[in-house]
């Protein structure tokens, strides 16, 4: 995972042009990775849409994020989540972000779908392409009930209204 995490960062470095990004408004994205979870005991694939807005407050950013991922993971159902994300301008096209919020995951059990509820946190970088386009590379660690835990290794591909 560590080489998938690496390549990421430096594809996302290399396919930049020179200009200044701007880090406000709504946007929607899509995201591929990995989760590691209690359910599965290695790796699975996991992929979502989310759809946020954020505010440009001058070096930083604040913002809000909802999302639905889905896994190839058969005792998953989905992973909905609610999260709002502080950053920081890192130089005219990248914003080093944290966030937190709310996260309830579908369990498929025998004759039954079980939704447990969660905390989520994470961090992850954002990079823009262009003016309207962005890429990311994040992680995100999910505590639910029953002792659940979650972590994913996400890259994305969004774009901004």
């Amino acid at each position: 995972m560590k080489k998938f995490v690496l390549a990421s960062v430096a594809a996302l470095a290399l396919a930049t042009p020179s200009y200044a990004a701007e880090f406000s408004g709504a946007r929607i994205g899509a995201t591929a990775g990995f989760v590691d979870d209690d359910f599965a005991g290695t790796s699975t694939f996991t992929y979502g849409v989310n759809a946020g807005y954020d505010f440009d407050l001058g070096k930083t950013v604040a913002g809000a994020t909802v999302e639905w991922q889905g896994s190839d993971e058969d005792a998953l159902s989905r992973d909905l989540a609610v999260t709002g994300r502080f950053g920081v301008k890192a130089g005219d096209k990248a914003l080093v972000y944290a966030l937190a919020g709310y996260t309830n995951l579908g369990v498929d059990t025998p004759g039954d779908n079980v939704h447990l509820d969660g905390a989520r946190v994470g961090a992850g970088v954002e990079l823009a392409f262009s003016p309207r386009f962005y890429g990311q590379v994040e992680y995100r660690y999910s505590n639910y009930e029953l002792d659940v835990d979650g972590h994913q290794m996400l890259v994305g591909l969004g774009v901004r209204f």
